[in-house]
């Protein structure tokens, strides 16, 4: 079976999860951040080189302000404890968006995890954080203009995107029902191949896994071409 090197998750559906069992939206997100660790241990199962989720988007900021702080202050737990994990199962960590915006202590557990696990080589993980397309290219276009390039080339903002050190996605991945991309690697998925789930992010298992990356194994992919 044909295997996408690269599978982009957008992680939706933790709120709508918590409040099906009426439960707080933030419960929801913890529940969401524990299947993280399940799916990268199953993406290992499957041999699968690179992953990227879509954690936090600049949008995300205009939610309540009890829910964007419960959002950062799991962040912080999750790379903490995290660490450890990255480690043991050789998983190298990257973390790609605007990180200025968050907490000092918060953005210092991040580079830290960046640091540890730079030699890790069984699954290379991005992390989406503060992060979204639109934003992506025109950072991309500002650092070539700073670079003194005065006409830039497709070549030009892919090497100065947050993900240039990733091979665009083979596969997206999106979860809860919802059928759009949400502002999501605008610029890297224009020949991925989509794959929606009806289930939502807390309740994505092996199983789905299986059914996205068996149904991507039918796609015959022609990159504009015949």
């Amino acid at each position: 079976m044909a295997k996408p090197k690269h599978v982009a998750f957008i992680v939706d559906g933790n709120r709508r999860w918590a409040k099906k069992r009426l439960m707080p939206a933030l419960l929801g997100h913890r529940q969401g951040v524990k299947n993280l660790k399940n799916t990268l241990l199953w993406l290992i199962e499957e041999k699968i080189e690179y992953a990227s989720f879509y954690c936090f988007s600049t949008e995300n900021w205009s939610r309540s302000v009890d829910e964007v702080e419960g959002l950062i202050d799991l962040i912080e737990e999750y790379f903490k404890k995290g660490e450890k994990f990255f480690l043991e199962n050789d998983i190298y960590v990257e973390i790609f968006g605007d990180l200025s915006r968050f907490p000092e202590r918060v953005t210092k557990i991040l580079n830290d995890t960046m640091n540890s696990t730079k030699n890790c080589k069984t699954l290379k993980v991005g992390f989406c954080l503060n992060y979204g397309g639109r934003e992506d290219i025109i950072h991309s276009v500002n650092m070539a203009i700073e670079d003194g390039k005065t006409k830039i080339t497709q070549e030009d903002i892919t090497n100065n995107l947050y993900t240039k050190d990733f091979p665009d996605p083979d596969l997206v991945v999106r979860t809860s029902g919802e059928v759009r991309l949400s502002n999501f690697m605008l610029w890297q998925i224009s020949y991925s191949e989509l794959y929606f789930s009806d289930k939502m992010w807390p309740d994505f298992d092996k199983n789905e896994l299986i059914l996205a990356l068996e149904n991507f194994s039918k796609r015959k992919r022609r990159y504009g071409g015949n």
